[in-house]
């Protein structure tokens, strides 16, 4: 159960950070917009959603499985 809770706090932190790193640090993913910060912060998110969904949940899940096989591995799994 621990390792359960540990890869959705992972797989929700890479997903967040990751999106937003999209957001902002991707020159093509960036918009072009002259408004204040909040308005830019709303419409950064809502651009291209499906796509940085997308990409930040592969990040995400591939983060999320680091340790199922960590223990996978050690033989921790199944009591190997």
């Amino acid at each position: 159960m621990k390792k359960f809770i540990l890869s959705a706090a992972i797989f929700l932190a890479a997903f967040m950070i990751s999106y937003m790193g999209l957001c902002y640090l991707i020159p093509g993913l960036r918009i072009k917009l002259a408004a204040d910060a909040m308005t830019y912060f709303i419409e950064s998110i809502r651009h291209m959603v499906p796509l940085k969904s997308i990409i930040s949940f592969v990040i995400g899940l591939v983060l999320a499985s680091v340790p199922f096989l960590d223990a996978k591995r050690k033989g921790k799994i199944l009591g190997h």
